[in-house]
């Protein structure tokens, strides 16, 4: 019986920088295999392959996307064996435990160095336009981040905190009844998605597809939501429970969903720019009203109104710039993937496909 794809993104693009998980994810795994080399289609391509190899082995495999380039994959993790395979260098990650649960394979010498010289000065140039164009977006994104604090500010002075906080005692009762487990409680961490040239995307179809318990957030920004999940995830721990964190695509610091596997459970924000509902025939889908302790003046309408203005104009401005960024992305990964030996290539990649029973 095949195993089965959970995709997630692999990086996203938020107001505080570049955000990834990888190094987290190293400590997660088991095994790790680092794939240094140059980012081109064809390590996508590698890292396909060897996910849909494990998935024909029953294994449940996660796929990590590219923020900017559809159907790139930059990280593999297979669990059930736990192994990460991940390309690594363009963050940075380096083997700590060389000779146990690292090991690195080196694609470099597989560009040849007669053709890498003949398109030298266009690489160049397109590195250097790409690097102009992510900090474009990064700065924008990075105005946006500031403007949208300025939102919270406005509803949390209207917020009913006490209202709030005898609502999340309800749910933790609800959610944990007595349980306690005698174990330590793992966590682990994800990305919900990123901003993308086609706007923010998520995956959190994907993600949640095989909960019983979808709780989907609905609130004011800055009222709470991303408190309230880390709160449930430290009072999973506490009883000996896991807990994913899923962070925010555009706010490095701010939660976006929380998983408790044991549970069968997720609680997750389900506002702008990800909004979702109760599926239809899907029984444990249910709204978490928070919204309701919110209660605008007259005053912070009109506030709000100029601030959604200036944010979504920041918003725009930074995709058309990340649709630039991906432009420049693609011509770098296209010039050097002319650049590789074929031969090479499949020498270097075939150990990679270990045979494993399940």
């Amino acid at each position: 019986m095949n195993g089965n794809v959970t995709y997630y993104f692999g990086h996203a693009l938020t107001g505080q920088g570049i955000k990834h998980l990888y190094k987290e994810m190293m400590d997660e795994a088991e095994l790790v295999y680092i794939l240094q080399g140059a980012p081109t289609f064809k390590g996508s391509e590698l890292l396909k392959e060897l996910g849909y190899f494990y998935v024909k082995q029953g294994f449940a495999v996660e796929w990590f996307q590219h923020a900017l380039l559809e159907d790139i994959v930059e990280a593999v993790y297979v669990r059930g064996c736990n192994r990460l395979f991940v390309w690594s260098s363009e963050w940075g990650i380096e083997p700590i435990f060389l000779g146990s649960k690292h090991r690195v394979v080196s694609f470099y010498d597989c560009l040849e160095e007669v053709q890498l010289e003949k398109v030298g000065e266009q690489l160049a140039d397109t590195i250097k336009e790409r690097e102009l164009w992510r900090d474009k977006c990064i700065s924008m994104l990075n105005r946006a981040i500031k403007i949208h604090d300025d939102w919270e500010e406005v509803t949390q002075s209207c917020m009913n905190w006490q209202a709030l906080n005898e609502q999340v005692e309800i749910l933790k009762t609800d959610v944990f009844q007595s349980i306690v487990l005698n174990k330590t409680g793992m966590r682990t961490h994800r990305l919900l998605g990123t901003l993308t040239p086609r706007g923010a995307e998520n995956t959190v179809e994907s993600i949640t597809k095989n909960l019983t318990r979808r709780l989907m957030i609905k609130g004011k920004p800055g009222t709470g939501k991303s408190s309230l999940m880390k709160g449930l995830a430290d009072e999973a721990n506490a009883r000996g429970l896991d807990a994913q964190i899923v962070w925010c695509g555009l706010d490095a610091g701010s939660v976006d969903m929380v998983i408790i596997p044991e549970l069968n459970f997720c609680i997750f924000d389900s506002t702008e720019p990800h909004v979702f509902d109760p599926q239809d025939g899907r029984l444990g889908d249910e709204i978490f009203d928070i919204g309701k302790h919110c209660a605008l003046t007259q005053e912070a309408e009109v506030q709000l109104e100029e601030i959604r203005a200036k944010y979504k104009e920041a918003m725009q401005d930074a995709i058309g710039y990340s649709k630039r960024y991906a432009e420049a992305e693609y011509t770098a990964r296209r010039l050097l993937d002319h650049c590789l030996s074929a031969s090479l290539w499949r020498e270097r990649t075939a150990p990679l496909f270990e045979r494993l029973t399940k």
